[in-house]
């Protein structure tokens, strides 16, 4: 993100050139309609900007909104997000209410801290870029972990299990990046979950012992970074 105040508003323009305007609860109602006078497609917020509700409700006046991002929040209510038919980027962390994916349809990227209690992922026919942060289940394993069959970016971040194994297949998946799963030990699954993987990097998983062998098996690579060392370049 690259933050400026223009005209006295936050503003921040993606790689993708969507504009989002920053949400100040000190003038809420200003930010509001600050929205809806540039046409922004985006919102966020964050404490160290100013933003301080403890729900969403203002975005019920801004049903044209396709990208919210507000982090270190605390949230008891979250409920106006459904009332974005067109919402396309989705990033709320860490403290909120579950949510219901599922009635998000249009959905193509998610920036998830994992909550065990949201429900719905696996519905997303649209998604197709899904960063995954801080998954560790008891259980230790990626088995039941919702993923959405046509997601072609797929980031594991701080995730506690030692092997791929529990992954569904994704037959579509692109690119691949884990980083800081510091157990992982095996990415051995890789060529059943991700038979075209183009791009892969594991960053600070000093376990990882079997990478050399697991990317001879992978005939779509263009790319392979494992544990400081460049396996693959085309």
């Amino acid at each position: 993100m690259a933050i400026e105040r223009h005209d006295d508003y936050l503003v921040d323009r993606d790689l993708d050139g969507v504009v989002s305007i920053g949400i100040e609860s000190a003038k809420l109602a200003e930010c509001v309609t600050e929205v809806s006078r540039r046409g922004a497609r985006g919102v966020f917020g964050a404490p160290c900007f100013g933003f301080a509700q403890s729900d969403l409700d203002f975005l019920a006046r801004l049903p044209s909104l396709q990208k919210i991002w507000f982090w270190d929040v605390a949230l008891s209510n979250v409920d106006a997000i459904y009332s974005l038919p067109d919402l396309r980027y989705f990033g709320v962390h860490p403290r909120r209410p579950a949510m219901s994916f599922d009635r998000l349809p249009t959905l193509e990227t998610v920036i998830w801290k994992h909550n065990p209690r949201d429900r719905g992922l696996s519905s997303l026919a649209h998604l197709s870029k899904l960063h995954v942060w801080n998954y560790k289940p008891r259980h230790g394993t990626f088995a039941g972990l919702e993923l959405a069959p046509n997601i072609r970016e797929l980031q594991l971040n701080w995730a506690n299990p030692k092997s791929l194994a529990g992954l569904p297949e994704l037959p579509h998946l692109k690119h691949l990046q884990i980083s800081r799963c510091r157990n992982l030990e095996s990415i051995a699954e890789l060529p059943r979950i991700a038979p075209q993987l183009e791009h892969l990097v594991v960053s600070t998983c000093g376990r990882v012992a079997d990478g050399r062998a697991v990317v001879q098996h992978l005939p779509k690579l263009r790319h392979a970074f494992v544990r400081d060392e460049v396996l693959v370049t085309r």
